[in-house]
C-alpha cells in the first residue's frame, strides 16, 4: 500500500523555533512522520515568515520529516517577470486604497502561481493551509485534485486583527467564516474556537491541541528562580510585560527571582533579581528550575503554549483571565487565575509562601496536562481526525 503524501502550508519558517505556533508545527511533522506520510513543507519567504538558509534546509531535510521544502514570495524576485510584477501592483494598489479595514489575504497573484506550481508537480491526499489569512490558496482551485483540504487555524483572527483602527468587525468575522467554509475540515487548538467555529461552519471542526512532552515526573532539581516568565515579543506579550513589570513587580519583595526567557526580554527592566535568556533552544533547562511560571496576558485569542508547557512540567501558573482561553477546563488546571495586580501578585506570594496550596496546584497541573496535552495523545488525534 503506498504511502499517503500531505503537503503543509505554515508561513514561518519553522528552523527559527521561536514562538508557540512553531512549536506546534514540529508537533504535527512529528505526528505525520509517526504516521507514515509522505510530507511537502511550504512557508512564506516574506509575510511572517522568513528566507530559509541553506542550512536549516539541510537541517530540516535531515530530520526525515519533511520529503520536500518549498517556499513563496508574495510577488517576483525581479521585474523580468514584468506579468506577475503588474499584477502584484494591481492587487496591491487595490488592496492599500479599499476601505474598511476587515481581514486581510496574504495571497497575492505570484504566490499562487508558485502554489499551483507545486500542486501541478504532486497529486496530494491532504493539504493543511495554517491561518485564515492563507486560506484562499485552495479557492476554486482546480490543482488540488481530490486532495482533503484541511484548514488550521491557530487562532480566531477576527479576534486578533481588531486591533486595528477602524476595523470592521462585522465584515472580517463573515469573511473568516467564508474562507474556513473552503475547506473539508477546521482544525482548531482552542476548545472555545471550536466551540465558536461550530456555530458558523457547516464543516467538521476537530480540535487538535497543542501537546508537549511530559517532563511531570522528572527528578526535581535546585530552584534557582522562583517565577519563569517565557515569550516572544508581539503586540500582546509586550502589553502583558508592560502591565506585569509596571503594576504587579512592585508588590513583590525584592527577594523574588525572575527567568525571563524570549525575545519579551527586550521589554523587560534591567534589575538585579532578572535574569534574562535572550533566546533558548531548548527550555528544558530553565522551567525545571523554577518553582511556579506567569502568564499576565491582557489581550489575544486561543490557547497560551507557554501555559501549557508549564503544565508539562508540574508548575503552578499565575495568569490574567486569557491565560486559560481555549482550555478544556477552566478550572482544576493548575493554574491560578487573577484579574488585578494586587490580585497576581498575592496569588504569587501565595504559592511561594504556602507549601500546602503550592503543592495541591503543582498536583493539579500535573494532571491536567497527562490527561488532555500529552504528546502521545497528538498522534492518536490527528491519526483520527485524517482517518489514518
Amino acid at each position: 500500500m503506498s504511502k499517503k503524501s500531505l503537503l503543509y502550508f505554515i508561513p514561518f519558517n519553522i528552523m527559527k523555533n521561536n514562538a508557540g505556533a512553531i512549536r506546534t508545527a514540529w508537533n504535527y511533522l512529528e505526528a505525520f512522520h509517526h504516521l507514515d506520510m509522505d510530507v511537502d513543507y511550504v512557508h512564506s519567504n516574506d509575510t511572517w515568515g522568513g528566507p530559509m538558509s541553506d542550512t536549516e534546509v539541510d537541517d530540516l531535510k535531515q530530520t526525515g520529516l519533511v520529503r520536500n521544502i518549498y517556499h513563496l514570495n508574495r510577488k517576483p524576485e525581479n521585474i523580468r517577470s514584468l506579468r506577475h510584477w503588474l499584477a502584484y501592483r494591481i492587487q496591491r494598489l487595490g488592496r492599500d486604497v479599499s476601505s474598511g479595514r476587515s481581514l486581510p489575504s496574504f495571497v497575492t497573484t505570484y504566490n499562487q502561481y508558485l502554489f499551483n506550481e507545486m500542486l501541478k508537480k504532486h497529486r496530494y491526499d491532504y493539504i493543511i493551509i495554517s491561518y485564515a489569512h492563507w486560506a484562499n490558496l485552495v479557492r476554486e482551485n482546480r490543482y488540488t485534485g481530490n486532495a482533503k483540504l484541511i484548514i488550521d487555524t491557530h487562532d480566531f483572527m477576527t479576534a486578533q486583527e481588531r486591533v486595528w483602527k477602524k476595523f470592521n468587525v462585522g465584515r472580517a468575522f463573515n469573511k473568516e467564516i467564508k474562507r474556513l467554509s473552503l475547506f473539508d475540515a477546521v482544525w482548531t487548538v482552542s476548545a472555545d474556537e471550536r466551540y465558536l467555529f461550530q456555530q458558523f461552519v457547516d464543516k467538521k471542526v476537530v480540535l487538535v491541541p497543542f501537546c508537549a512532552q511530559d517532563h511531570t515526573m522528572m527528578e526535581a532539581v535546585a530552584k534557582n528562580y522562583d517565577i519563569i516568565y517565557v515569550g516572544g515579543d508581539n503586540v500582546h506579550n509586550i502589553k502583558a510585560a508592560d502591565w506585569f513589570f509596571k503594576e504587579v513587580y512592585p508588590l513583590l519583595d525584592a527577594s523574588v527571582r525572575y527567568c525571563v526567557v524570549g525575545s519579551i526580554h527586550r521589554y523587560v527592566p534591567d534589575r538585579e533579581n532578572i535574569y534574562k535568556v535572550p533566546y533558548a533552544a531548548d527550555l528544558e533547562d530553565y522551567y525545571p528550575r523554577a518553582k511556579l511560571a506567569i502568564c499576565p496576558m491582557l489581550s489575544g485569542t486561543g490557547v497560551k503554549v507557554k501555559v501549557v508547557e508549564a503544565l508539562s512540567y508540574a508548575l503552578p501558573v499565575v495568569c490574567s483571565p486569557r491565560g486559560v482561553d481555549g482550555l478544556l477546563n477552566k478550572t482544576e488546571n493548575g493554574c491560578v487565575v487573577a484579574a488585578s495586580a494586587p490580585d497576581f501578585a498575592a496569588a504569587i506570594q501565595k504559592l511561594l509562601q504556602t507549601p500546602d496550596f503550592y503543592n495541591e496546584m503543582r498536583l493539579q497541573a500535573g494532571t491536567f496536562f497527562q490527561k488532555n496535552h500529552k504528546k502521545e495523545n497528538l498522534y492518536t488525534i490527528i491519526g483520527n481526525a485524517l482517518n489514518c
